[in-house]
């Protein structure tokens, strides 16, 4: 006990910075994590970090918490350690054997028959084999089969751990024995335990960046020193007797250790030590982590999860001494001294072991007044407004003094910022004005508008600038007041001004950051939409023409332009960087003289280092975790050709045309800084830019049809990119009134269509013009029949009585005029000759008789009147049928009829033949050949060329669309062949 005690002793006074508190930042189960009693932490190739617990395992991608238990398959809740294998898959050791998740189900690995398979550690080596130790037994995994290792030569052993080193080889410790490597396919005994007994325990083995290989062990750290294990020694560093659970080395090649009471840090042989008191846990200390990003994760029991990152901030708050944590004033005095001021609980200063302590001047001062303000000047001494109890000097030579007129007794009741001006004289801003307190202590009220200044600066060497509630005004030398006659500050609330060079900052309530550069005029604002948390700014401080920390009502931010004065960079501090407290303070910003930053904020005092900052060589990893269609998974396998295993991805995701609403879901690991991140995305084929948001999820509706590929990227606001770029390429098919088929086919058929159209309206225009000209056709039937019998009755009635009046006249006439007589009969042969041609022509009126049948009928009946009682032997054929349907065309039957009587006439007046023959052959119902031959004596056909009876014949058969050939040889006879094409109705 007395030497736990002295132990102890030694640590107290040999651990640095125990009264401030470092970036380590907790998630527990109200963060979403599983359960609170964490035992181990790996990274997954996603970068995703998976915590062990007793209570399942939870997945971690810096922003949410995913968990797995029982339920899901897991083999038990309470699980030792964890694997994340190159395959992607996640071994998890549990008391009961190995659970192997490949993303979607769980897979139980049994290494003995036991009814315990306690499963410690679990490590996969170059050649992607695995090893686990199972109830102290080395085990090697084949084909998820486990296989026993034998290390050592005793007949029974114990492995308590195992080790893979940088270079990729296997070690391990067999208790009572020693370290082992695993070289050239055989087991060797490298390191020997020696005398260390059997009540030391080693838990870890480690080898550091140096080579250096150390232990944990129940009794302390060890380490490895010409070949033998002993109790680690560094300078002042004593590790001994503390239970040493777990070894990391960081960036920096500290090396940290988990205890079962906090952790500790080895840095240039001191000691320090990490508990409740610098902001991190009291309870065990599993594991120690470090991730790909350089951050260092820790593994608690019943604290969850903490993650600490170097270089960021440290803070102090009421565990650190503060009474209030509200701080609203840190300066530096000449002397180096840093003063901080809370917000009640009076006046601090940081120590030289960067702790903090109140100031005592016969007491702590001002410890029950409010403290609105600090300012420190060229004679080491502090300026401390308060709100309602006065205003204040201290010195601390000097001690408390109150700002008193010396002439009059006048008190200042309170402050919201001061300067000392290039007269030497204090100007003090309040609510009620501005007074001036010259060398000689004298307080005058000056006369201005009646506001609230919140901040004085040095314009030039002769004037000042004044930021009001109400915008700036500035002041001569003589304190007079001047408008700047600038609109964009009127009626702005101001809080703080900062000048560097020709550029004039001004931090406002509500429009951010403005910028003027007085060389140039020009005026820039920025603000939110320009990537600043807040725009609130309470305090600004120019450290570079371009570069400027601002202290926002969320956060701090270091603002970098580019030479034209816009945004190059922006980042962002927040809680992930250890800045609890997000909401700083009224003009509460120092650049000491080490060139650390310190802030007041609402939750404390925060210190920074922006010279040390490792986080910007970080790089964040943007993933695609989900593809939804109308707001839902996609569940139709037959859309997509696979799908991801560890998110709701769809690969070679094929949609139909109506299926064009799309829901990207976008992550990114960035433990650095989860909130710093931003995502820039395009679709090509849709956007013409790049889209940056800060919104995981990105919706797109009514995407037409074509082949697209949405690229993604991650950046930071300060303008890192993620080492990835996600190309992802889908495609919505068109609809079938979209190809090019159906298309040509729409094409095809507006024409078909359009013929159609076309085609029924010529052929209601040609059955319209058809029923009429069948409606007329009947009319001129009509017409044709009551004229022919009209026409019958009236010259058949005339011509008789013609005829009857010759006779009548013949035989009154006396023989002996025989002319007169022959006259008569002349004229009654003429009658009969008009009454028989008539009868032809009357015969051709009457539409009864345009049928063929009854044409060729009567070409036979004329043919055999006009050869009636002559020498001509008459035959007339033809092959067509009687009640034959087909009838001539309009006006055929006449000018057939007349080429026939033609035809017989020139045979019986010229040909002197014995023998006529007439055919008429119909072909096809649509066409009829003709042939008239006779015996005759035949003629010249040069001659008769010349007269009327063949050319008409000719005429009228042209008018029938029909051609004649006559061949005629003397004395054997003509032939006479008549072709009519087409002639019928």
């Amino acid at each position: 006990m007395a030497r736990q005690l002295l132990l102890y002793f030694i640590l107290f006074f040999s651990l640095t910075g125990i009264s401030q508190k470092y970036n380590f930042v907790n998630w527990t189960v109200e963060d979403g994590l599983i359960q609170s009693q964490c035992g181990y932490i790996c990274q997954d190739k996603y970068r995703q970090l998976w915590i062990a617990t007793e209570g399942g395992i939870s997945k971690f991608d810096g922003r949410k918490f995913t968990g797995y238990a029982a339920q899901e398959g897991l083999v038990s809740n309470d699980v030792n350690s964890l694997l994340c294998d190159k395959a992607g898959n996640i071994w998890a050791g549990t008391n009961y054997g190995i659970s192997v998740f490949n993303g979607k189900t769980f897979k139980t690995i049994k290494l003995s028959n036991s009814t315990v398979n306690n499963v410690t550690a679990i490590l996969q080596l170059n050649d992607e084999s695995i090893y686990a130790l199972n109830n102290n037994l080395l085990f090697k995994l084949n084909n998820f089969q486990g296989q026993n290792i034998k290390i050592s030569s005793a007949p029974t052993e114990t492995i308590s751990a195992i080790y893979k080193t940088n270079k990729g080889e296997l070690l391990a410790y067999v208790a009572e024995k020693g370290i082992y490597a695993f070289q050239n396919a055989t087991w060797k005994e490298i390191i020997s335990q020696n005398d260390l007994g059997k009540t030391v325990l080693i838990r870890k083995l480690f080898i550091t960046s140096n080579n250096d290989t150390l232990l944990a062990s129940n009794s302390g750290l060890l380490e490895v020193k010409n070949n033998k294990i002993r109790a680690f020694k560094d300078k002042n560093s004593d590790l001994d007797g503390i239970n040493i659970l777990c070894i990391e080395e960081d960036i920096k090649k500290n090396i940290w250790l988990g205890s079962d009471n906090g952790a500790y840090k080895i840095e240039s042989g001191n000691i320090m030590r990490f508990d409740s008191k610098s902001g991190f846990t009291d309870n065990s200390v599993l594991y120690i982590y470090k991730d790909i990003e350089n951050n260092l994760w820790f593994a608690t029991d019943a604290d969850g999860i903490y993650k600490f990152r170097e270089n960021t901030f440290t803070y102090y708050d009421k565990s650190s001494g503060i009474s209030n944590t509200i701080v609203m004033g840190v300066v530096q005095t000449t002397d180096g001294n840093i003063y901080a001021a809370g917000y009640g609980g009076g006046l601090y200063k940081i120590n030289e072991n960067k702790g903090i302590e109140p100031v005592n001047n016969k007491g702590p001062v001002l410890a029950d007044s409010k403290i609105s303000c600090l300012y420190a000047d060229d004679e080491n001494n502090i300026w401390i407004g308060t709100i309602g109890k006065g205003s204040w000097i201290y010195n601390e030579k000097k001690g408390l003094q109150k700002l008193v007129d010396k002439s009059t007794g006048m008190q200042v009741r309170g402050a919201n910022s001061f300067l000392k001006d290039a007269q030497g004289n204090m100007l003090l801003g309040s609510g009620q004005g501005i007074f001036v307190i010259d060398k000689s202590g004298n307080v005058t009220k000056l006369k201005t508008d009646n506001v609230s200044v919140s901040a004085i600066k040095q314009f030039t060497s002769d004037s000042l600038l004044v930021g009001t509630s109400k915008g700036i005004f500035v002041l001569d030398k003589d304190y007079k007041q001047h408008s700047l006659k600038k609109k964009e500050f009127e009626n702005s609330s101001v809080l703080c001004l900062a000048k560097k060079n020709d550029n004039l900052w001004i931090g406002t309530t509500d429009k951010g950051v403005i910028n003027w550069n007085l060389k140039t005029g020009k005026i820039i604002n920025y603000n939110t939409d320009n990537g600043l948390p807040s725009n609130f700014i309470y305090s600004i401080y120019v450290y570079d023409q371009q570069k400027a920390w601002i202290g926002t009502g969320f956060g701090i931010s270091n603002l970098q332009l580019n030479n034209k004065d816009e945004v190059q960079a922006i980042k962002n501090y927040g809680r992930s960087d250890g800045l609890l407290g997000m909401e700083c303070s009224h003009n509460c910003l120092l650049k000491a003289a080490d060139s650390s930053l310190w802030f007041g904020t609402t939750k404390g005092l925060f210190h920074f280092n922006p010279d040390a900052d490792l986080t910007e060589k970080n790089q964040p990893v943007v993933l695609l975790k989900s593809v939804k269609l109308f707001s839902s998974d996609i569940t139709d396998s037959s859309l997509y050709q696979s799908l991801s295993t560890w998110f709701r991805v769809p690969n070679g995701l094929k949609l139909h045309s109506s299926q064009n609403h799309l829901t990207f879901e976008f992550g990114a690991i960035y433990f650095t800084n989860p909130e710093d991140v931003l995502f820039k995305c395009k679709i090509e084929g849709i956007d013409k830019d790049f889209t940056i948001t800060n919104n995981p999820y990105i919706i797109y509706s009514a995407i037409p049809p074509g082949k697209y590929i949405l690229k993604l990227q991650a950046i930071t606001k300060s303008g890192a990119v993620s080492s990835n770029t996600i190309e992802y390429p889908f495609e919505i098919e068109k609809a079938f009134y979209q190809t090019g088929y159906f298309q040509l086919l729409v094409v095809l058929l507006l024409i078909s269509t359009g013929a159609l159209i076309t085609y029924i309206s010529t052929r209601r225009k040609q059955k319209r013009k058809e029923i009429l000209e069948k409606i007329r056709e009947e009319e001129f039937m009509k017409l044709r029949h009551r004229t022919a019998e009209d026409f019958h009755d009236e010259m058949g009635n005339r011509l008789t009585r013609i005829s009857v009046l010759t006779d009548i006249l013949k035989s009154k006439i006396e023989p002996k005029e025989s002319e007169v007589t022959k006259l008569v009969s002349q004229i009654k042969e003429n009658t009969a000759a008009l009454y028989n041609g008539s009868k032809d022509i009357i015969w051709s009126l009457n539409s009864q008789n345009d049928g063929i049948y009854e044409i060729a009928e009567h070409v036979k009946e004329i043919g055999d009147e006009i050869f009636h009682d002559t020498v001509i032997d008459f035959e007339c054929t033809h092959n067509i049928k009687a009640g034959s349907p087909l009838k001539l065309k309009l006006d055929y039957s006449r000018n057939l009829i007349m080429v026939f009587k033609e035809a017989y006439s020139n045979i019986l007046k010229h040909s002197k033949a014995t023998k006529v023959e007439i055919s008429l052959e119909m072909m096809n119902n649509k066409d009829l050949e003709i042939r008239i031959e006779d015996n005759g004596q035949g003629f010249d056909s040069q001659v008769i060329q010349k007269g009327n009876g063949i050319k008409n014949m000719k005429n009228r058969a042209g008018r029938m669309n029909g051609q004649i050939s006559v061949n005629s040889t003397m004395q054997k006879g003509t032939s006479i062949t008549i072709f009519l094409n087409n002639i019928f109705i």
